[in-house]
């Protein structure tokens, strides 16, 4: 065979075992997630948006079954939209609420699969699973397969990426999608078709969530970048020579790049979101503005507690150093150091397409927004979690170029044979494995109240809780002791309920009760400010700085400062329960 043909075949070869090797990480992803989301308690805006994605869902089953008046104006009003902000959860764009529906309506109602909740969160796995696979195979062809193998495993194992992996929320989707479009426009800068697939890519992002507004930040800035240094490779002299060929290089380098961001991606949103069809400009801005001007949730930081602004600039940095694993960290830190080596060297992969850029704009430009002390506070890491991916691959990166350094190493020193790449892989294997294996024992431990965990350099939860870092959110804790109600709380059969003040959680109490998780006569007592806690004889307490006072407020009611039950996550009081005594009911 020609040495052509031989190189056709190791290429070949090469190809079809990545892929393999990517879908064997997409599967582990999709089967850990799917399997340890059974443990996780229902998050507080997984209700709306499932129940709103069945609408969502059963409207376009409508639409495709030909059902007369679907797409008249007030059909589409009543499922997608309203006169008020939030009216059928308009606030948010519908594409992966609508993968809720169609997924909990084929694999619950029609097939029986699973309950209503895992099917509903299934399609979030699959895609924090395809996040892992196209990790994998971006690196891999430009670092290698160690490099493409640790970071698509180390993404998997950052603990709260893989919580929230494990909901209907928007977060892990968001991720995957502006990945996905930092893909599409990386290729596009080789094969000019591609800025099609930068289109739908950046679409289906603005379709599911707005952080996708920041992405052309990112783009356009590496795009700049690239057509500089394009029109400084040309023999120009004159500073105005320079421009007009930096111009060039502009329109001629990605001529389809200003269309598929101001054109084809807008086009995708609109096509999958019915209540833009019309009045568009006028629900694009009111979208936008809601976001612009969200409310200041509470956030508690460094033992203070925030509602406003102005907020410290480094809660993203403070907050990634102490929630990431330590290793993983060291490992991309590493990385860093190895791909600035490289660049420095001339020995860049890929060098005209600038990658590594790429990657650290795109961690820029997503944790960048919330340096700003007047960035609306709605949430924590989950909003900046499109920078993990850099992260990760810079991890990979690291773990690949340490081994080859410490093969080389070995090599010098006459400690083992010059073996070509097996040494070097078979050392970076053995330091991955040494790095996953503690992000694994992070990820497990942390699981099922991983917003409550915190890294070694934190000292881990209770460490996390001596610093005054948020403890958790959304209420989903109150799964834990569910147990415990219904053992000790829940009344015999024939005798009257028990009314339970269900704090956070009261938004998931009913789906808790068809899940089978809770048994009948604990019905929710309702809310706090319509006399909730005096009406009750059970009562949760979810542990936040800003909900001390619902401890005070049961104590009144109840005459008793001593719950019957704490549940605690690594010594962390993370939710109380407090039963009435008689005297005081």
């Amino acid at each position: 065979m020609s040495d052509a043909g031989q190189t056709w075949r190791r290429s070949r070869t090469q190809r079809a075992r990545r892929w393999l090797i990517g879908a064997a990480l997409a599967l582990v992803a999709a089967v850990s997630v799917i399997s340890a989301q059974r443990q996780h308690g229902i998050a507080r805006d997984e209700v709306p948006y499932m129940s709103h994605g069945m609408k969502y869902a059963r409207w376009w089953i409508d639409l495709a079954s030909g059902r007369d008046g679907t797409a008249t104006r007030r059909h589409i009003t009543e499922t997608f939209g309203g006169p008020a902000a939030t009216d059928n959860n308009r606030e948010h764009p519908p594409l992966i609420k609508t993968l809720f529906g169609m997924s909990r309506i084929v694999l619950h109602e029609r097939l029986g699969w699973a309950s209503e909740v895992t099917t509903s969160r299934v399609p979030t796995a699959l895609l924090h699973a395809a996040a892992v696979a196209m990790m994998f195979a971006f690196a891999a062809q430009l670092w290698g397969s160690a490099a493409g193998l640790f970071a698509g495993l180390l993404f998997l194992l950052l603990p709260r990426a893989f919580f929230h992996a494990g909901l209907a929320t928007f977060d892990a989707p968001m991720v995957t999608l502006w990945l996905a479009t930092l893909l599409a426009y990386y290729k596009s800068l080789a094969s000019r078709w591609w800025g099609l697939g930068l289109a739908v890519a950046f679409g289906l992002a603005l379709a599911t969530k707005h952080n996708a507004l920041m992405l052309p930040g990112v783009i356009l800035s590496h795009y700049a970048w690239i057509a500089w240094r394009r029109s400084a490779a040309s023999e120009t002299s004159s500073r105005a020579d320079r421009l007009r060929a930096f111009g060039r290089a502009l329109i001629r380098t990605q001529p389809l790049l200003a269309p598929a961001l101001a054109i084809g991606g807008p086009l995708v949103l609109i096509a999958v979101w019915p209540w833009l069809w019309f009045d568009t400009f006028d629900h694009v801005r009111d979208w936008i503005a809601f976001h612009t001007h969200h409310v200041h949730y509470n956030f508690e930081y460094l033992g203070r507690n925030y509602n406003h602004p102005p907020f410290p600039w480094h809660v993203v940095l403070v907050t990634t150093l102490l929630t990431v694993p330590v290793a993983t960290l060291a490992a991309a830190a590493v990385g860093a150091v190895h791909l600035a080596g490289r660049a420095r060297a001339g020995t860049s992969a890929q060098p005209e397409r600038a990658p590594a850029l790429l990657l650290v704009l795109s961690a820029a430009v997503s944790m960048g927004v919330f340096l700003l002390p007047s960035t609306p506070i709605f949430g924590a890491e989950k909003h900046w979690a499109p920078a993990m991916p850099t992260f990760c691959i810079l991890a990979g990166v690291g773990i690949a170029g340490a081994g080859d350094r410490i093969c080389r190493y070995l090599v010098g020193r006459g400690w083992i044979p010059e073996a070509g790449n097996f040494a070097g892989s078979a050392a970076a294997l053995a330091l991955g494995s040494l790095v996953a294996t503690a992000a694994l024992t992070e990820t497990v431990a942390a699981q099922p109240y991983a917003l409550s965990h915190y890294n070694a350099l934190a000292g881990g939860a209770p460490g996390g809780a001596d610093l005054g870092m948020n403890r958790q959110f959304w209420g989903y804790a109150a799964r834990g002791v569910l147990p415990y109600l219904d053992e000790h709380a829940a009344p015999a059969p024939g005798q009257p309920p028990v009314p339970v003040y269900t704090h956070d959680a009261s938004p998931a109490w009913g789906l808790y009760r068809r899940a089978g998780l809770l048994r009948p006569g604990l019905p929710d007592s309702g809310h706090e400010s319509r006399g909730a806690i005096p009406r009750s004889r059970v009562a949760l307490v979810i542990h936040e700085r800003h909900f001390l006072r619902h401890d005070i407020l049961v104590w009144q009611a109840y005459g008793t400062v001593q719950p019957d039950y704490v549940l605690t996550f690594q010594g962390v009081p993370l939710v109380s329960v407090y039963v009435r005594p008689p005297a005081a009911r």
